[in-house]
């Protein structure tokens, strides 16, 4: 998976929290994140995320994404 985390940390940091999950993949879309990036959000608990930390550290969490870091 080719996954920039600078392209991530960009479209997280762009967005207006508090963010549902729906309207995260959403607005990430807007915001320019590639399907790769999309389908890593679309993993993410249903839940609302209050801040672009708390985003990143559920996407952290995530095993399958290869050790990403932020």
């Amino acid at each position: 998976m080719n996954i920039n985390p600078q392209q991530i940390d960009q479209v997280l940091n762009s967005l207006p929290y508090p963010i549902g999950k729906d309207d995260l993949v959403q607005q990430a879309r807007q915001h320019g994140a590639n399907d790769q990036i999309i389908g890593m959000l679309d993993k993410l608990p249903n839940k609302t995320f209050n801040s672009a930390d708390d985003l990143k550290s559920n996407l952290s969490g995530l095993g399958n994404l290869g050790g990403l870091k932020f």
